[in-house]
C-alpha cells in the first residue's frame, strides 16, 4: 500500500499548493475591482467590479495580465493614477484636502445630532411652560363654560320637575 500513498500524497500537496494562489488572485482582482473606477467612454461612473460596459471588461483583462506579470496591488493602482489622475479611485486618499472627505460627513451628523438635540429641548420647554398655564387656567372656569354649565343644570332641573 506505501506505493499507492505517495501519489495520493503528491496529488494532494498540489491541490493545496495550487488552491491558495488561484484564491489569492481573485482577492487581488477583487481588491482591485473595488479600488478602481470605470474609464469608459459612457463616462457610467461605476465602481469597475459594478460595472458591465465592454471597457470594463477590457479593462479586467488588463489588470490580471498585470497581476500575472508580478506587479502588486498598490502598484497598479499606482500606474492608473499616474495615467488618469486620482479621479480614477473609487475612494479619496486619506491624505490633504482629501482628508476632508472622510471628515466632513462625520462631523456633519455630530454637528447635526447637536442641533436636533437643542430644538428637541426647546420644544420640551415651550411645552412644558404651555402646560403650566393651561393648569392654571383649569382652575379657574371659562366664563362661557360657567354660563353653559348653569343653562344645562336650568334644563336639567326643568326636566326633574
Amino acid at each position: 500500500m506505501k506505493p499507492m500513498r505517495i501519489p495520493m500524497i503528491l496529488i494532494a500537496a498540489l491541490l493545496l499548493c495550487a488552491g491558495p494562489s488561484a484564491g489569492f488572485a481573485a482577492t487581488q482582482m477583487a481588491d482591485l475591482e473595488n479600488a478602481l473606477m470605470c474609464q469608459c467612454d459612457d463616462k457610467c461612473g461605476k465602481v469597475l467590479i459594478n460595472c458591465t460596459c465592454d471597457t470594463s471588461k477590457e479593462t479586467r483583462h488588463t489588470l490580471m495580465a498585470k497581476l500575472g506579470s508580478g506587479l502588486t496591488v498598490d502598484q497598479i493602482i499606482q500606474q492608473y493614477v499616474d495615467k488618469y489622475g486620482e479621479t480614477v479611485l473609487s475612494a479619496p486618499t486619506k491624505t490633504g484636502f482629501n482628508l476632508t472627505a472622510w471628515i466632513t460627513p462625520f462631523a456633519a451628523l455630530v454637528i447635526g445630532g447637536f442641533g436636533v438635540r437643542k430644538v428637541v429641548h426647546s420644544w420640551v420647554r415651550t411645552a412644558s411652560a404651555g402646560d403650566d398655564s393651561k393648569t392654571d387656567d383649569a382652575e379657574e372656569p371659562a366664563p362661557e363654560t360657567g354660563k353653559y354649565s348653569k343653562r344645562l343644570k336650568d334644563e336639567l332641573d326643568r326636566l326633574d320637575s
